[in-house]
C-alpha cells in the first residue's frame, strides 16, 4: 500500500481506526501471528520501510537488548531495538494499547533514541550556557574591579595634581602682581605662560576628577534661567591669553532669541570651556574661532531649544569618528597626538545630557569642525 494509508493485512472491524492512525505522531503496530499485520506513517518511516513492513517477522524488526520484546503474553512494557534497513538501530519504548486495534495485539512504539538526543543536547547546551554564564559573570567582577580601581587611581592622581598646582599659581598671581618688587617685560611674560599652562593643568585635573564620577549617577545640576550670552563672554575671556598666543580671531554670534536657557551656569562654562579648548588645540595658527547661538525649533513635547555652536578652521572630524569620539577614553590620531586621555567630550555629553539637550559635531562650511550641543530655552521675563 502507498500514501497515507495504514500497511495492513485483510479487513478487520476497526479498519476506520487504522486508516486515520498515520495522522497520530507515535508508532502504532498491530503484531498477529509473529508477524506485522498492521502499522501506521509514523511506523513506517521510524522502520525505514515503508509498505515492506507489512508481513515482516517481528523477529527481524524488533531485537531483544536484554529488557525483553512485545509478546502476547509478556510484559504490557519493554524497551527494545528497532533494525532499519541500512544496519542502524533506534532504542523504541513498546506498551501494549488497550483497548487491542484489531486481530492480534496491538503496541504503540515510541522512538527513544530521539527522545534521549534532544535530551542529551538539552543537558549539553545547558552546561555550556551554565559555564558562559559563569564565565560573564566572572568577566563583569572583573570589569567592575577594573573600573573601581581606575576611579580611585583618577581621583587619587587629580587630588594629588591640584595640592601642588595651587602652590604654583598662587605663586605666579603674586609674583604678577609685583608685590614682591617689578617685573621685567620677559620675567613677565614667563610668568604669564607659565599661568596659562596651570589654567590648562587645572582644566585636565577637573576632567579627571569628572570622570571618576562618570558610573556614579548623574551629575548634580543647579538649575536655573541663565544667560548663556554671560557664560560664553566669560569663558571667552578666561581663553584670550591662549588666543593670542596663537593669532586666533574669535567671533561670538548671539541670536537675539537665543541668550536664555534653563541650565546649570557652572556646568555649561565647563563644556564651553572644553569645546573651546579643543578649538583653541586645532584651529590653523592666525586661523578664526565662532561660537555662535541659534534657536531651534520646538521639540515633540513642545519645549523650546537653542543651539549652542564651537567652529573652528582646523583639521574636522572624520565621518565614522563622529560618534565615537564622546565615549569615554576615545581618541582619534590627531587627538591622541595632542595628548590627553579622550575624556572632555565624554564629560561634555555627561553634562549635556543631564540637562535634557544633546551634542554632536559636523562639517563647518569651509573645512574644519563644528561642535553643538542644545539647551532647553528659558522663556523671558517681562
Amino acid at each position: 500500500m502507498s500514501g497515507g494509508a495504514p500497511a495492513r493485512a485483510g479487513v478487520d472491524p476497526h479498519a476506520d481506526f487504522w486508516r486515520q492512525a498515520d495522522d497520530c505522531p507515535v508508532g502504532l503496530l498491530l503484531v498477529h501471528d509473529g508477524c506485522v499485520a498492521a502499522a501506521n506513517a509514523a511506523l513506517r518511516a521510524l522502520a525505514g520501510r515503508g509498505d515492506a513492513l507489512l508481513g515482516l517477522k517481528l523477529d527481524d524488526l524488533l531485537e531483544d537488548t536484554g529488557r525483553g520484546r512485545p509478546q502476547a503474553a509478556g510484559p504490557t512494557s519493554v524497551e527494545c531495538a528497532l533494525r532499519r534497513p541500512d544496519g542502524s538501530r533506534r532504542t523504541v519504548h513498546c506498551r501494549r494499547a488497550a483497548p487491542q486495534l484489531g486481530a492480534g495485539v496491538t503496541w504503540w512504539v515510541e522512538d527513544l533514541t530521539a527522545r534521549r538526543d534532544l535530551e542529551t543536547e538539552i543537558l549539553r547546551s545547558g552546561r555550556e550556557l551554565a559555564a558562559a554564564l559563569r564565565e560573564r559573570e566572572g568577566l563583569r567582577a572583573e570589569l567592575a574591579a577594573e573600573r573601581s580601581e581606575r576611579e580611585e587611581l583618577l581621583t587619587l592622581v587629580s587630588h594629588e595634581l591640584r595640592t601642588p598646582l595651587t602652590v604654583v599659581t598662587g605663586y605666579a598671581r603674586l609674583l604678577l602682581g609685583e608685590e614682591v618688587g617689578p617685573l621685567v617685560p620677559e620675567q613677565r611674560r614667563f610668568l604669564e605662560e607659565m599661568q596659562r599652562a596651570c589654567a590648562r593643568l587645572d582644566r585636565f585635573v577637573a576632567n579627571l576628577l569628572e570622570a571618576s564620577r562618570v558610573h556614579k549617577g548623574a551629575p548634580v545640576l543647579e538649575v536655573g534661567r541663565e544667560r548663556i550670552d554671560l557664560a560664553i563672554e566669560s569663558v571667552a575671556e578666561m581663553f584670550r591669553p591662549l588666543l593670542m598666543d596663537r593669532q586666533l580671531t574669535l567671533h561670538l554670534r548671539v541670536e537675539p532669541g537665543a541668550t536664555l536657557a534653563r541650565c546649570d551656569r557652572v556646568r555649561i562654562e565647563q563644556v564651553l570651556t572644553n569645546l573651546l579648548g579643543n578649538a583653541v588645540r586645532y584651529a590653523r595658527r592666525g586661523g578664526s574661532i565662532e561660537i555662535a547661538t541659534r534657536a531651534l525649533a520646538a521639540a515633540p513635547d513642545g519645549r523650546g531649544m537653542l543651539e549652542v555652536s564651537v567652529s573652528d578652521d582646523g583639521p574636522g572630524v572624520a565621518a565614522p569618528d563622529r560618534a565615537r569620539i564622546f565615549e569615554p577614553y576615545v581618541q582619534v590620531d590627531a587627538e591622541s597626538r595632542a595628548g590627553g586621555l579622550g575624556l572632555g567630550l565624554a564629560i561634555c555629553k555627561r553634562l549635556v545630557e543631564a540637562h535634557g539637550g544633546s551634542i554632536g559635531v559636523r562639517e563647518r562650511p569651509g573645512g574644519g569642525a563644528c561642535f553643538h550641543f542644545t539647551l532647553p530655552c528659558a522663556e523671558e521675563t517681562r
